[in-house]
């Protein structure tokens, strides 16, 4: 890609474009600024948005798979018969969520298999039934807990299947190769100067798309978040 841009660059300044340039450079140094002023704002709202979303993600997977995990330990405390159809449905989901709701959150695919599964641990632990006041008490917080775990669980999906909008990110992109072409023809004197003024800015602003959009996604690429949490439950509270 640098060299790419490194070649455009040499060939509009063989072209003579800078020269044409010259008596506007002042013009050309002023809309450098406005846009810029323009790309830092859009790339920081965009920015600050999208990494609430990311972190409201990986919030909600500690918040469910803690859920879970007090589940499990609730449980111990009622006899085998009513604990291990708890224990199995549980297990059966996170493993659903590492194997197959990951890969299908990061393309915004149906998550109507894990529901059913998340639908059976519901299940289970309604299907206990109290024997004595003490696992009435256990039955009662077990209930608690499955709602947080629903509800922990249907927030992640919401903001898991979130993206940045279209418009605002086309606008952003829109901005920064505005910006590129300016810094392409402004009529820099010292031909080394400008060759690296144009690459530093190119690369810059590179890295600034890719940050923005390895980010909207919180399931696939540099920074994203595992399913970890919800794996470690596999092995667990046998």
């Amino acid at each position: 890609m640098l060299v790419i841009v490194a070649a455009a660059y040499a060939l509009v300044r063989v072209i003579g474009v800078g020269r044409l340039a010259e008596q506007d450079a002042e013009g050309i140094g002023a809309l450098l600024q406005i846009i810029g002023t323009l790309y830092s704002v859009l790339y920081a709202f965009a920015t600050y948005v999208i990494w609430g979303q990311f972190s409201a993600v990986e919030s909600e997977i500690l918040k469910e798979a803690g859920a879970l995990k007090s589940l499990l330990r609730f449980s111990q405390r009622l006899n085998n018969e009513s604990r291990e159809p708890i224990v199995r449905a549980v297990k059966t989901y996170v493993r659903g969520v590492v194997e197959t709701e990951w890969p299908a959150l990061s393309n915004r695919e149906d998550t109507a298999n894990t529901d059913k599964l998340f639908s059976e641990v519901v299940s289970s632990v309604t299907a206990v039934k109290p024997t004595s006041e003490s696992e009435r008490l256990i039955y009662d917080q077990l209930l608690e807990i499955i709602n947080q775990a629903s509800a922990h669980r249907d927030e992640r999906i919401a903001v898991s299947l979130t993206r940045i909008p279209k418009t605002l990110l086309t606008l952003v992109t829109l901005t920064a190769f505005t910006i590129l072409l300016l810094v392409l023809v402004y009529p820099f004197r010292n031909l080394p100067l400008g060759l690296a003024s144009m690459l530093v800015t190119t690369t810059l602003v590179y890295l600034a798309h890719f940050v923005l959009t390895d980010l909207d996604n919180p399931f696939e690429g540099t920074w994203n978040v595992t399913p970890d949490r919800f794996g470690v439950l596999i092995n667990r509270f046998e």
